[in-house]
């Protein structure tokens, strides 16, 4: 029995994909991308208010 290693199982089923951006990994950079908008921008306006 192998541990720890998960064989290749081809295409993902239709309910496993993300409803936007066609794979997994391009939501997650979706999701980064927007976290550093976020950041930047907040950073910006405590530096503008201080």
């Amino acid at each position: 029995m192998k541990q720890g290693i998960q064989e290749d199982r081809g295409p993902l089923p239709e309910d496993d994909q993300p409803p936007i951006m066609g794979s997994w990994n391009r939501l997650y950079i979706l999701v980064l991308v927007i976290h550093v908008i976020f950041i930047t921008l907040f950073y910006l306006i405590t530096q503008s208010l201080s």
